[in-house]
């Protein structure tokens, strides 16, 4: 018995592996699918892709993936920046990496995943290219016999997020071949709610001009959420733009102008606020910050102090600076940390209170010391506030 179990570890066992890709062109991959009647397994990469070489160096060297994709499909790893990858890439919509495509002998897409996947992803996604009815084929199929129940529309949509494809567009085509007045069935609500986010679509505004109607049908809050929720989005996307455009913020407030809805008056304050500071109309900017924080009553010492450190700046009406002193001081007593103790102290500064001042900058430039943070902007200011 001992004498096996010794000769048992004697052999060699690998637990690790690597998927093989062919070496043949692309048109030798699509016969030699056709013959073995498989599936090619397209990994599109680039060179630079750093998700790309983490697939390579750990997905495509797992055992069970290795095993698994050599056994039921042609594998073809392409560089799709260089010759005969930049047409595929162009005939298959490639402009992720790494997309993973599974492509049958008459290269049609039958399926597709993107990104880095570990190990089980990956071969989950290989048993959907596999199956009958989880492909992006099949349900493409699907769609195009006629079926448009929700379960199905949501299913069809979250494959094409997963595949890295335009799933908003294809909403956006699917919303134009509904009528207006059937927007609140079930699918076309269900696919607007999730997957349109154009204030400016005839979806929109014909909700927004009908919000009652949908209100009866659907509940005052189902609708009110997807009007802030668009809203919201589409300031977000203007703001986090690489400058927030004039024109753009102003068509947006005036398309909210008239609009109500639960939250819209916070949403329209913040607009304005943030309008008001890339514009530098630092008098309405004071107006809305006050306004915004009483409405909403934010209590989180970093928006405080945001917002406080910019009435120290560029706010000089002597009771707005007193309501920022008092934010300043809120943001101290819930976060004592350096920055928020010399907000307060360049408001007291600012309002007169010298003194207290001074005192307030030591301890913040004490702190900073003991959090070994950088301290030159707390000796600037104790140095301006010793000095006037």
């Amino acid at each position: 018995m001992k004498a096996y179990i010794f000769l048992f570890f004697l052999i060699p066992i690998s637990l690790t592996a690597q998927i093989t890709f062919e070496e043949g062109t692309w048109e030798e991959s699509l016969r030699k699918a056709k013959q073995q009647n498989k599936l090619i397994f397209l990994d599109a990469y680039a060179e630079w892709c750093e998700p790309c070489k983490e697939m390579e160096e750990y997905t495509f060297s797992d055992l069970e993936v290795s095993n698994y994709y050599n056994s039921n499909f042609i594998n073809v790893h392409m560089d799709m920046e260089d010759y005969p990858g930049v047409e595929l890439a162009e005939h298959y919509t490639v402009s992720v990496f790494p997309s993973l495509l599974f492509i049958d002998g008459d290269g049609k897409v039958i399926h597709r995943g993107c990104g880095a996947m570990d190990a089980t992803q990956f071969l989950d996604l290989a048993n959907e290219a596999l199956s009958d009815s989880k492909t992006l084929a099949s349900l493409e199929n699907r769609y195009d016999q006629g079926d448009r129940s929700v379960d199905f529309m949501l299913d069809y949509l979250e494959l094409l997020e997963e595949a890295c494809l335009d799933a908003e567009k294809f909403a956006s085509n699917y919303l134009n071949s509904v009528n207006v007045n059937d927007l609140a069935n079930e699918t076309a609500w269900e696919v607007f709610a999730t997957y349109q986010w154009d204030i400016y679509s005839r979806e929109f505004q014909y909700v927004q001009k009908n919000k009652p109607a949908f209100e009866n049908k659907l509940g005052q809050d189902i609708v009110d959420a997807k009007l802030y929720d668009t809203y919201l989005s589409q300031y977000q996307e203007i703001f986090e733009s690489e400058e927030l455009h004039d024109f753009a913020m102003r068509a947006l407030l005036h398309q909210m102008k008239d609009i109500s809805f639960v939250g819209s008056d916070t949403l329209k304050l913040m607009m304005n606020l943030h309008y008001a500071e890339f514009t530098e109309n630092w008098i309405s900017y004071a107006d809305f910050a006050i306004e915004l924080v009483g409405m909403t009553e934010i209590e989180d010492p970093d928006q405080l102090n945001e917002l406080a450190w910019k009435f120290y700046l560029f706010v000089e009406n002597r009771n707005q600076l007193e309501i920022a002193s008092s934010w300043a001081q809120q943001a101290v007593d819930e976060l004592p940390e350096p920055s928020n103790i010399d907000t307060y102290a360049s408001l007291q500064f600012k309002l007169g209170n010298k003194k207290k001042a001074i005192e307030l900058e030591k301890r913040a430039l004490e702190l900073a010391q003991e959090l070994y943070d950088d301290t030159s902007h707390y000796k600037h200011q104790l140095k301006k506030f010793e000095g006037e």
